[in-house]
């Protein structure tokens, strides 16, 4: 299986690591919304804007990306 197959069938809200790992970041991040609850949330919000973004036309991921890294930089 291909990483692209991996991430298609994956649902992250249900996998106890990457639960934990979202609630740290949020930890960081957004403190006042650290908790299980939000963080499961949170990642189905982001599975299904990934979703929705994939099949929009002009969507540049590659783009995002980028503007997300130099943004983050410049914080």
């Amino acid at each position: 299986m291909n990483d692209e197959d991996t991430i298609k069938n994956l649902h992250l809200y249900e996998d106890e690591e990457t639960i934990q790992k979202t609630i740290r970041y949020l930890e960081l991040h957004d403190p006042d919304n650290a908790n299980r609850e939000y963080a499961v949330g949170f990642l189905k919000f982001m599975q299904r804007f990934a979703h929705v973004a994939s099949k929009s036309e002009g969507f540049d991921f590659e783009g995002s990306l980028e503007k997300h890294k130099t943004k983050r930089k410049g914080d």
